[in-house]
């Protein structure tokens, strides 16, 4: 059987072309088939057919390419180290679920017979929620399932912009208010289980419903929000809290890194006056501790208002940290003149035995990321003190407490503190000492 001499050139150029990387062989098909036309080894007919095919091969091979630089690269990124995170390639939308879990441990002594103790566990929080951002605008919402009702923690659409190098952000909705640090700190990265008596009270309130701004730039912040008490049932009203208006700036007079650093804060809070009850009071050592420090509760009708001033210092040099803060707390009565007054303060200092460092975000408490596989390991001491001026039971009290953290990720924390009250007095008369033994086990995302 005879073979043509066309017919092996089309068979060579077609073995060639498919033996060619895939971007090569459709244009070197097209120029050898033009030869053979213009040489007359192949009819015009069989040069129409053969092209045809060469270029529907090539776009088939251009639509695979784009398919797959389409998949390898579909505008989105998905972070899943210590979180789960989708956000565009050009940073302009994110979207991120978030939540802690902590559980604790707790046995308190009451110094006594025993009828005023506490040893048992409890889910201390249990949050569910999520954030994220679309251009300027970003938005959270977190929710405490860990009680018998649910409660709300955050609930904002904020706007974030620039002014010049420095940045600000506004926040409507349910968030922190501008003042006080041990309160604004998130239980995440707090030191201790428990925060200083006077922390998340009625002497420094944590979130509520309104407006919040923050302008900063790298070394220094200014915070003021109006807000009017937290959300209830999903609203918040003057009538029954009252306007809450409050200021805290921070600055670094020394900022040598990250891990050395001295930043200043201070913070003022005026609430008007209100037709609900109000009345400080705290566990001593513990969230379930049967005793108490309070002052005398103001009835309905009768808050005139109060003032609220807050200074707070912290030190970072490299495994070392301290945290000093001062709250002092006057509320004004409309039945008498005798105001009630509470100052507090807390001191605390910490170690890394690991050599980790604690970090400021925000001008807040950040996570710490241990150094090795091994996790992270760090000490901590803190002294707080109370003095309620009520003309009542006029209360003091002292109170030690010491730490161990354990990070074996950034992620998990497992926490071991015991608090000794030194001193408790109610109207003059020494009370019991109690104290506690307090473990968490923590998880957040």
């Amino acid at each position: 059987m005879k073979i043509k001499t066309s017919s092996l050139l089309i068979a060579g150029a077609l073995l060639g072309s498919a033996m060619m990387p895939a971007h090569a062989n459709n244009e070197a098909m097209m120029d050898l088939l033009k030869v053979l036309r213009d040489q007359g080894t192949i009819t015009a007919e069989n040069y129409e057919l053969l092209t045809s095919a060469a270029k529907a091969d090539k776009e088939s091979v251009e639509a695979i390419k784009m398919d797959a630089e389409k998949a390898s690269n579909p505008g989105y990124k998905v972070t899943t180290k210590g979180k789960f995170k989708v956000e565009s390639d050009d940073g302009k939308w994110s979207f991120q679920p978030i939540g802690r879990v902590m559980w604790d441990a707790v046995s308190t002594d009451d110094d006594g017979d025993g009828s005023n103790e506490f040893q048992g566990t409890e889910l201390r929080r249990a949050r569910l929620g999520f954030e994220g951002k679309i251009e300027d605008w970003g938005y959270k919402f977190e929710a405490d399932f860990a009680g018998s009702d649910v409660s709300l923690k955050d609930a904002w659409v904020g706007y974030n912009t620039k002014l010049a190098d420095n940045k600000l952000g506004i926040k409507l909705g349910q968030s922190q208010i501008a003042f006080g640090f041990n309160t604004a700190a998130s239980s995440k990265y707090m030191t201790f289980i428990d925060r200083p008596w006077y922390a998340d009270k009625l002497t420094s309130p944590a979130r509520e419903s309104g407006v919040v701004a923050k302008l900063s730039g790298k070394t220094w912040s200014a915070a003021t929000s109006v807000t009017q008490g937290s959300l209830s049932g999903g609203t918040a009203d003057e009538d029954t809290n009252g306007t809450t208006f409050a200021l805290r700036g921070t600055f670094m007079p020394y900022n040598a890194g990250k891990d050395e650093l001295v930043q200043l804060g201070a913070s003022y809070m005026n609430v008007g006056s209100h037709d609900s009850s109000s009345q400080f009071k705290n566990h001593l050592t513990a969230h379930e501790d049967p005793f108490q420090i309070k002052a005398v509760s103001i009835a309905a009708g009768d808050f005139d208002g109060s003032d609220a001033f807050g200074f707070d210092a912290v030190g970072i040099f490299g495994p070392f940290h301290a945290l000093a803060e001062y709250n002092g707390y006057t509320a004004e009565r409309n039945s008498t003149s005798n105001d009630v007054d509470i100052d507090s303060y807390s001191v605390e200092a910490g170690y890394f035995l690991t050599g980790e460092s604690m970090k400021l975000k925000h001008g807040l408490w950040d996570g710490v990321k241990p150094k090795s596989s091994t996790g992270a390991w760090q000490v901590a001491a803190r002294f707080e003190s109370t003095e309620i001026d009520d003309n009542a039971n006029n209360q003091e009290a002292d109170m030690w407490t010491v730490g161990l953290n354990y990070y074996p990720t950034p992620n998990l924390r497992l926490m071991l503190d015991y608090s000794q009250v030194t001193s408790f007095e109610s109207a003059g008369v020494d009370q019991a000492e109690p104290s506690a033994i307090k473990f968490r086990a923590s998880a957040k995302w």
